[in-house]
């Protein structure tokens, strides 16, 4: 049975478990990839940014997943159309996910681009806590079938 992704967001506990489980899959597939990732950053004389989306796509790229062949479009690293499975549902999930490589030194801050999420994003600026919506829409639409992005999912 194929969730629709609508009634995930009144099932918050099955959402955090699809959430968590796709966290843990990209996870995994970057410490599989640590050793030959360390390899890549020490004899590549790109961009640590550069290398870090390369390192991201291969890692996953080499975990494998259910694929579903649509292409998803969005200023992200890596970006997958995929099945989840579990024993009692299925989701169509849309898989996004950006590396953030970044110079440190100074900042106290992680730059996410609001082009890239759904959520909402608490920022302080000028001292004054500001909530900004991100621009990702929760339902993305491809000519196949409509997709929709809360932590990545896909309407059927």
């Amino acid at each position: 049975m194929f969730l629709d992704p609508e009634t995930l967001a009144t099932d918050l506990e099955r959402l955090e478990g699809i959430e968590k489980g796709s966290m843990r899959l990209v996870a995994q597939a970057l410490y599989d990839f640590r050793d030959t990732a360390a390899e890549i950053f020490h004899r590549e004389r790109d961009l640590v940014q550069d290398i870090a989306e390369d390192i991201t796509r291969e890692a996953l790229d080499r975990m494998g997943m259910a694929r579903i062949d649509t292409r998803l479009y969005g200023k992200m690293d890596y970006k997958r159309a995929r099945y989840v499975f579990n024993r009692d549902y299925a989701v169509l999930q849309a898989l996004f996910v950006d590396s953030k490589a970044e110079k440190i030194s100074g900042k106290t801050t992680a730059t996410i681009q609001t082009s890239q999420t759904s959520m909402i994003i608490r920022q302080v600026r000028r001292g004054k806590e500001l909530d900004v919506s991100g621009k990702l829409h929760k339902f993305i639409v491809t000519v196949q079938s409509p997709f929709l992005d809360e932590a990545f999912f896909l309407k059927k």
